[in-house]
């Protein structure tokens, strides 16, 4: 595929490059049939549009958050209510406490898929050896973050309802009974919804170079994503 992509887009116009999926429907397409989305954007790919718009939908999320909540889990970050740093903390007015995380979640969230597809890169291209461009890559990357969120948004609504910012829909959540510990920690460090990104990023991936089957794409981000949750119980 990225051979014929290399020839189309090299020489050949613009109609001349098979049409994209309606901007859309590819967003519904992203839960219902990421197969079929990203082999019509193999030879056509585009991450930008997606990408602002997962970013805009992010940074909105987290607007309506309230404001305390993020004060009370920096503080937690700073050692304590009682910190110096907290009381500081304290005197921000909630609107410029909300400006800054919404602002700095659109940024983050605008730079996280070419952070990311730059080690998908590396690890299918460089190592594994698929015929792929890093064009390709930030689309698959892109469009799967739909997913995330998605995710943020129901995650939003388990934060208002539990009153912590930083509780989140993981494996972890159906095992509530094992006590405190690495294994309850690695197990909550598996987000449902990063779960489900990695399997349609997985699939995408493999889309790109038919030579490649999605089960052993997405299983090798699954695994990347449980050496995550290890370190982060670790920590």
């Amino acid at each position: 595929m990225i051979d014929d992509y290399a020839t189309t887009g090299a020489g050949a116009a613009q109609e001349e490059l098979p049409p994209r999926p309606a901007f859309l429907n590819r967003l519904w397409m992203v839960f219902v049939q990421p197969g079929d989305l990203f082999r019509a954007l193999a030879l056509n790919p585009a991450w930008f549009p997606a990408a602002v718009f997962v970013a805009l939908i992010t940074a909105a999320t987290v607007w309506m958050m309230p404001a305390e909540m993020f004060m009370e889990a920096a503080a937690e970050r700073m050692g304590g209510q009682q910190s110096d740093a907290a009381a500081q903390l304290a005197t921000v007015p909630p609107v410029v406490m909300k400006a800054f995380a919404a602002g700095g979640g659109l940024v983050v969230t605008l730079l996280f898929p070419v952070v990311l597809s730059a080690v998908t890169f590396v690890m299918f291209v460089f190592i594994r050896g698929d015929r792929a461009g890093f064009k390709q890559h930030l689309c698959v990357v892109a469009h799967a973050g739909v997913v995330s969120a998605f995710g943020g948004i129901v995650n939003a609504v388990v934060n208002l309802r539990g009153g912590d910012i930083e509780q989140q829909l993981s494996v972890g959540t159906f095992f509530f009974f094992l006590p405190e510990g690495f294994l309850l920690d690695f197990l909550s460090g598996l987000g449902l919804f990063t779960i489900w990104v990695a399997v349609v990023a997985g699939i995408g991936l493999a889309a790109i170079d038919p030579r490649r089957s999605a089960h052993s794409t997405a299983g090798v981000l699954l695994a990347l994503l449980g050496v995550v949750a290890l370190i982060q119980a670790f920590l």
